[in-house]
């Protein structure tokens, strides 16, 4: 379901189905409320599942003697599932430790601003500190839960026979360039209006399966119908049928599509509430299908049961201090 058709199935919900007779629920307003439900209801499922939802790669560059480096901005709260530097010798990747920040001075070094490499990290803020600080340039690798993209009026449908924008109809992933069949629109502009500039960053949306971004805040410059991509951040997930969105604006929620009525349910039960109109019926709907999202985004892979550590100590070689002194 894209915007416009979840925002019918929210007026239908709640019995508002005339915007006329209702204008303190614009379109506008019930795709805030849709986009807050959307983060508050299903992104705490999501990261505590921990099962790759949502999640996106971020590679910088450490710089030499800087300590500091800040979280990804569309990163939800709590989103950090891990942090790896690639080490000075061969350019393998090791995992950074987080360390509570009340014990971190205990990793910095004996002298101020001691540099090396970073083995440790503490979060402070919206920053990330490392320690040591590093002492050479290295790659530096998040891995992190992005925050779903705003829905926004849709652009992408053929409802009315309107135009299907920001297709991707060619892929050059030597030369970085994505070839679209009409330009996308920038929806959060008055009126809504076709890219214009260079400096207005892009996502790569994909309009199936979970609606999951395949390319994340790229610069870009376009000449006609063909957007060259800058920075480094790979394009391997973009496919031919992709949508080329401006940054944090999509159609669609990054949900799988059988879970798009249940955003819409949920959203209503919100405006009903506001309006003082009985909503039992429909919560106690909207919680069993919270239930099953739950349950069915963990495992992910269902034949793989979950590993559990096992310690390869003997018995004779270790026992707990309870069990040596009775």
């Amino acid at each position: 379901m894209n915007s416009y058709d979840l925002l019918q199935a929210v007026r239908y919900d709640a019995y508002i189905g005339d915007a006329l007779a209702f204008t303190a629920y614009t379109d506008a307003r019930l795709l805030i409320e849709m986009n807050d439900k959307l983060l508050s209801v299903f992104g705490d499922g999501v990261l505590k599942a921990r099962s790759g939802y949502w999640a996106k790669e971020l590679i910088a560059t450490t710089m030499i003697g800087k300590s500091r480096y800040r979280i990804p901005p569309r990163s939800c709260v709590g989103g950090c599932e891990k942090i790896e530097v690639a080490d000075s010798a061969g350019g393998s990747w090791y995992r950074l430790k987080e360390v509570p920040l009340a014990e971190f001075q205990l990793y910095e070094g004996p002298i101020a601003g001691q540099l090396g490499q970073p083995l440790v990290y503490t979060i402070q803020g919206d920053q990330v500190i490392l320690a040591p600080t590093p002492g050479a340039s290295a790659p530096l690798r998040w891995t992190y839960y992005i925050r779903p993209s705003k829905l926004v009026p849709q652009q992408s449908t053929t409802n009315f026979g309107g135009v299907v924008r920001g297709r991707i109809t060619a892929i050059n992933t030597t030369a970085r360039t994505l070839t679209v069949n009409a330009l996308p629109f920038d929806q959060l502009v008055d009126p809504p209006a076709a890219i214009t500039s260079g400096s207005q960053l892009i996502d790569v949306v994909h309009p199936n399966g979970w609606f999951e971004l395949a390319l994340v805040d790229a610069p870009q410059t376009f000449a006609g119908l063909v957007f060259t991509v800058g920075g480094t951040a790979s394009m391997a997930d973009i496919e031919l049928g992709d949508f080329v969105r401006v940054a944090d604006q999509t159609d669609w929620p990054c949900l799988p599509e059988d879970y798009h009525r249940t955003l819409a349910d949920i959203t209503a039960a919100k405006v009903m509430v506001e309006r003082g109109v009985p909503n039992d019926a429909l919560v106690t709907n909207t919680v069993h299908d919270l239930e099953r999202f739950r349950s069915s985004i963990v495992p992910r892979v269902k034949s793989e049961p979950k590993t559990v550590p096992v310690s390869l100590k003997t018995r004779g070689y270790w026992r707990p201090t309870w069990l040596r002194y009775p």
